[in-house]
């Protein structure tokens, strides 16, 4: 929680100086960043507990970073921000199918 905590006094002071022109920050940068670091981090949380659909959190995570920074020249539209999150918890899903080991609970020797 102290994370989170220390996360939101950075989130709002930036924006603070950047509405009084000390910082150009926009509002959209950083929420691109706060969803980032949240699909990352639920990701990585998903990932440690091996279950491979926090692949597509942390794809997700990479790919909004990508966008908010707007590294090698990329932008998109939110349309393809929306598909990008689609596609990242799909092959995160393929992979979970792909590689489950199968747990087979019989609960007719209960009865």
């Amino acid at each position: 929680m102290k994370a989170f905590s220390i996360f939101l006094v950075i989130f709002g002071s930036l924006l603070f100086l950047s509405i009084l022109g000390f910082v150009n920050v926009s509002f959209g940068f950083l929420i691109w960043i706060l969803f980032a670091i949240l699909f990352g981090v639920e990701g990585t949380r998903e990932l440690i507990n091996k279950n491979l659909i926090g692949v597509g959190g942390v794809l997700f995570s990479a790919f909004l970073i990508i966008r908010a920074l707007d590294l090698f020249g990329f932008s998109s539209s939110i349309v393809q921000v929306f598909l990008a999150f689609i596609a990242s918890y799909l092959i995160g899903i393929g992979l979970q199918i792909l590689f489950k080991k199968s747990v087979k609970v019989k609960f007719w020797e209960k009865w």
